[in-house]
């Protein structure tokens, strides 16, 4: 039950008592929670420094679990909602969330003051917080007296511990306020009252730097700035002057001014979020200190900070000469300044085209007009239409030099395929099925094709920080590593999607995704192919904007083809079955700017192969998907020059009333197919429509406007071009 249900509980008096206060609340309890419900939700949002964005329904990052937009609250109704921690509700059970503490505490964070210390009070609290946190069937969280847990629940979680209490002190010794440590691990604030006991809100107290007095003590020593109390307190064991703000605090003027004429090192805990409070403080400290050094350790493991440093067995001596190797920290605009002025001296590099007799260099094709070195390919497909299967034989032609899909090998390739979607064993089942389709022996492929399934710890080329940055990842660091060590020629990242975490219909940041791989094809002279999903929607051939997400992709690359299925009219045509029709996929040019556009698609065959791993337990083994090259039916077989001659005689004679024939699709009497299905027995309607069409596009047929002697209307009929016709 919330809140607003309990208070309704006891408003109506003779209703049924509250499962979990036991009894109605009195009336000052009540009033209690009703004035921490009253405070307004974007104020709450405001005092943590959680940035939002929207007027009524504001949304970004959730400060619990992260993400883009996962989070959001609305000013009107005054509750919030998180789709990514699966948790909505009103300001106290945000502050439950934001907090993680129980709904005593977070009533008591929001009015500043304790309970009225009721009868109800002391029975749910037994004067000290002594609630656990019960998963309700909902999802959701509910604070639950120790006593009076339901008989139905079935799994509590545990009740947390304070495991350390740090006390931040004004100048004079003072303690202020606390930061109370918890396990499962959490932080909570609090600061003394006047007559025992603590508030959980902090009022009008300012915040000070952690260990203010010791660093007073000893003006002129250097100050090691870490991201936790207990880091600090480790470094102050070691005779080191250390110092921190607590986790909501957010540096100010008056914070660092304690700190002004001092040298400063910024300890940097080794993840995103560490990242971004050192840069905090650099910037806050920058101009008020003698100097900013940022220090992000050698060796430090993922997540570590320097306890685990010195925990590893690392001494303080090496600490210290780690800091004095740190570069001066400088802000940013700074940094952009020096830049920009280097890149000034830089020349441009331009060339008198009068005086250019350099022989120019032919484009490092690789395969057919699918992949050249310094480009990027691509080809947009739904899911399980077979582009990942193409792609993998494509790669193997190019690491056994051989044209495995009907495509020119130009030269045996050094291929690298990364699959950010399947993992290594399914990735193994495809490269399986390839190999026993095409025979190919795994020794031709040792030395020139290498796979990656790595999941999620490969990384990104591109990700969100805590702030909504996009940043560059480790992946790219990860490929360029891997392109130099085994000679790589082509790289294909499989799908587009899934290498990065920027939002997709953002132009700007899917446009820095790509311009990673850019970077990778120009600095290393390979080909990049980045395999990429189609967007919901009809089929449609050669349309490069079929593609998902922002159309930065599409315009980056200059190899762009689409794979779609056979259509049920491409089946009558070429007079296949419907079993047959779903084997078959078409690849077709949607935007290529180096090299002519195809005018014929070409089309591929999926085929199942059994890949012999069965067992007891699966005594069928996998049958599993590869491509072969499949050449349509020629629909011009048993029509000879005799033939065809009649045919366009005919047509060209029109019909006895006056009229001509007609390619319309709903034509009767002037339907022009009919005259080719007279002639060659065995053409479906279908078939006569296509040759038709190809005459047309040929120019041995032509279209002209003419007067229908019947309507006496301007209609549209065929003529022939007998300069065109075959002899």
């Amino acid at each position: 039950m919330g809140a607003s249900a309990r208070a309704a509980a006891a408003r109506g008096g003779g209703g049924p008592p509250d499962p979990i206060f036991g009894k109605a609340m009195t009336s000052a309890f009540e009033a209690w929670i009703e004035k921490a419900r009253a405070v307004p939700i974007e104020k709450v949002i405001e005092q943590r420094g959680i940035k939002l964005g929207g007027g009524v329904d504001r949304c970004g990052p959730c400060p619990v679990c992260g993400g883009t937009d996962r989070f959001s609250i609305n000013v009107k109704k005054q509750v919030f909602n998180c789709r990514g921690c699966n948790l909505g509700g009103d300001v106290i059970k945000l502050t439950e969330h934001l907090d993680q503490i129980d709904f005593i505490r977070a009533c008591e964070t929001l009015v500043g003051e304790p309970p009225p210390k009721t009868t109800v009070y002391a029975e749910i609290t037994n004067i000290k917080p002594a609630t656990s946190r019960l998963r309700s069937a909902n999802g959701h969280n509910t604070v639950t007296a120790r006593k009076t847990v339901p008989p139905s629940a079935k799994q509590a979680e545990p009740e947390s511990r304070v495991v350390a209490t740090y006390a931040y002190r004004n100048a004079d010794g003072e303690v202020l306020y606390e930061v109370v440590r918890r396990e499962p691990k959490s932080f909570q604030q609090r600061r003394p009252l006047p007559g025992g006991g603590y508030s959980y809100s902090l009022g009008d107290v300012q915040p000070v730097l952690y260990r203010l007095p010791e660093l007073n003590q000893f003006p002129s020593g250097t100050i090691w700035v870490t991201e936790g109390e207990k880091d600090a307190d480790r470094l102050a064991s070691l005779d080191l002057l250390a110092t921190t703000i607590s986790g909501s605090t957010k540096w100010t003027a008056e914070l660092a001014e304690p700190l002004r004429g001092r040298d400063i090192v910024v300890l940097i805990d080794n993840d995103e979020a560490g990242f971004a409070k050192a840069d905090k403080a650099g910037q806050a400290l920058s101009g008020v200190a003698k100097s900013v050094r940022l220090l992000l350790l050698p060796g430090l493991p993922p997540r570590g900070d320097v306890s685990d440093w010195l925990n590893a067995g690392h001494r303080k001596e090496e600490l210290e000469q780690a800091a004095l190797d740190a570069r001066l920290w400088k802000p940013r605009e700074e940094k952009i300044a020096e830049q920009a002025a280097a890149e000034a001296e830089e020349p441009l590099g331009e060339w008198d085209a009068g005086l250019d007799d350099v022989p120019v260099p032919p484009r490092g094709w690789l395969l057919g007009n699918s992949f050249c070195r310094g480009y990027i390919s691509s080809v947009i497909a739904e899911g399980g239409v077979g582009k990942s299967a193409l792609r993998l034989a494509q790669l193997m032609s190019l690491a056994v030099g051989r044209p495995l899909t009907g495509e020119h090998v130009f030269m045996r390739c050094r291929a690298l395929l990364l699959s950010l979607e399947d993992d290594k064993d399914e990735v193994r089942r495809r490269l399986r099925a390839a190999c026993l389709h095409h025979g190919i022996e795994p020794s031709e492929l040792q030395d020139w094709l290498f796979l990656a399934a790595p999941g999620m710890s490969g990384g990104k080329l591109m990700l969100i920080d805590a702030h909504g940055r996009s940043v560059k990842g480790k992946l790219a660091s990860k490929l360029a590593r891997v392109i130099e060590e085994r000679k790589i020629d082509i790289v294909s990242v499989d799908p587009f999607v899934k290498c990065h975490n920027v939002p997709e219909n953002d132009n700007g940041a899917i446009d820095q995704v790509v311009q990673v791989l850019v970077e990778l094809a120009a600095q290393y002279n390979v080909a990049v192919d980045v395999p990429h999903h189609a967007a919901k929607g009809p089929a449609d051939p050669g349309n490069a904007n079929r593609g998902r997400g922002a159309s930065a992709m599409k315009d980056a690359g200059r190899l762009v083809y689409t794979l779609t299925p056979m259509s049920l009219d491409e089946a009558k045509v070429f007079g296949l079955d419907e079993l047959e029709r779903r084997r078959l996929v078409r690849l077709d040019s949607a935007k290529v700017n180096i090299t002519p556009p195809w005018h014929e698609a070409k089309w591929f065959r999926l085929v199942g192969v059994n890949i012999g791993n069965q067992t007891d337990l699966y005594p069928s083994g996998d049958q599993v998907q590869t491509v072969e090259r499949w050449t349509p039916p020629n629909i011009f077989t048993d029509l000879n020059t005799l033939t065809i001659n009649q045919i366009l005689t005919e047509i060209d004679a029109g019909l006895p009333d006056g009229n001509r024939y007609t390619d319309a699709p709903n034509a009767v009497e002037r339907a022009a197919w009919p005259v080719i299905a007279k002639h060659c027995e065995g053409k479906s309607e279908p078939m006569c429509r296509r040759i038709i069409k190809l005459w047309l596009d040929s120019g041995l047929l032509t279209k002209q406007d003419y007067e229908n002697p019947i309507t006496r209307k301007s209609v549209n009929g065929l003529w022939v071009d007998n300069a065109k016709r075959p002899t």
